[in-house]
């Protein structure tokens, strides 16, 4: 396995040429099934019919040594649905490959001990900090489960870092200072936040079919809201200060922007950002894209993923420009790794 220090070079090594030394960062979906119905998400629609088979992702885990992969996210769609994702997971581990989970957390009560056996951190998802509120954003009424699981996680194994990522928008963003105390009260470490994606096809998600457009701010909510982050910044200064809120007060700031952005009030927030030289998402069906947000450039059930990084992928990146892109205008999840990222 490559270091840190190795791996963050063969990002530069990728950048300066458009192809791939090492691919150290992997998104995976072991389904597109999910068992939230969440307003800024379609995945909850799939059947997960098209997921790939234990074989196939068998026979995608062995190309990944060969690649310089260090570390493998699984995603989606919610991971845990899957009835053999424990199998799937002993699969990566088996090449000695780090595994960090992002679940709804439904699941982390009844499965903690094999969560704890296989993931190196997890990240929980909180957008509400009530159970009105999360009912009525992610369509569940589980936030009570959810908090048995985390506490339950947290007393088998208080070594693995257990966070928390909170999607703001119309429905919640006044509860931003109510929502990192409910993070605190529920004993996890962190707590980052995002604007919601209202412009691309990810997440299940079809240009003309969904409803997420509803998440965006009025003008006047967009005013409450930057008082409402300043408010945040002075009140809870040391959340900042000790990075339990995982933004700093500027990326913070950022939110309000883009729903403002969205509005044609301002310009996007300028985004740094490297991931299509960093990593790949491979989705449920064997699509591969260059990160979230951007369309796919192949699929390793048609052609091994070397062969899609090294054309497909290199192509896209060929006449890619971050700064110019009007996917990457509109991003709210960049990745920038450096020399001294420490992300591995």
């Amino acid at each position: 396995m490559l270091d840190t220090l190795t791996a963050n070079f063969a990002v530069k090594f990728n950048e300066a040429t458009n192809r791939t030394l090492a691919l150290p960062l992997l998104i995976f979906y072991p389904t597109a099934r999910c068992n939230s119905r969440c307003v800024s998400c379609d995945w909850w629609q799939s059947d997960g019919a098209d997921d790939l088979a234990f074989d196939e992702i068998r026979a995608l885990v062995k190309q990944l040594p060969a690649l310089g992969v260090r570390l493998v996210v699984f995603s989606g769609g919610e991971p845990l649905l899957r009835r053999d994702v424990y199998e799937i997971a002993d699969l990566f581990r088996a090449q000695n490959i780090k595994l960090y989970l992002l679940t709804a957390g439904l699941f982390l009560e009844r499965d903690a001990e094999k969560i704890a056996a296989r993931f190196e951190e997890v990240t929980v998802s909180l957008d509400g900090h009530t159970n009105a509120l999360y009912q009525k954003i992610r369509g569940v009424d589980a936030l009570t489960l959810v908090e048995r699981g985390v506490k339950k996680l947290r007393a088998i194994a208080p070594h693995i870092p257990l966070r928390a990522r909170s999607t703001l928008h119309r429905h919640n963003f006044r509860e931003l200072p109510r929502l990192i105390d409910k993070a605190r009260g529920m004993g996890l470490q962190q707590i980052s936040f995002l604007a919601a994606d209202v412009t691309s096809e990810a997440f299940g998600r079809t240009r003309d079919k969904s409803s997420t457009r509803g998440l965006l701010l009025e003008e006047k909510e967009i005013v409450e809201f930057e008082e409402i982050v300043e408010q945040t910044i002075v009140s809870r200064a040391r959340d900042f200060e000790t990075r339990f809120v995982a933004e700093s007060p500027e990326k913070l700031r950022r939110l309000p922007r883009y729903y403002a952005a969205q509005l044609n009030l301002n310009a996007f927030p300028p985004i740094s950002c490297n991931a299509p030289w960093v990593s790949a998402v491979i989705e449920a069906d064997g699509a591969v894209r260059p990160c979230y947000f951007h369309n796919a450039v192949g699929n390793v059930r048609e052609e091994s993923l070397r062969e899609i990084l090294q054309g497909e992928m290199c192509a896209f990146r060929a006449t890619f420009d971050v700064h110019e892109n009007s996917v990457c205008k509109k991003c709210v999840c960049s990745l920038k790794v450096g020399m001294r990222t420490k992300l591995w």
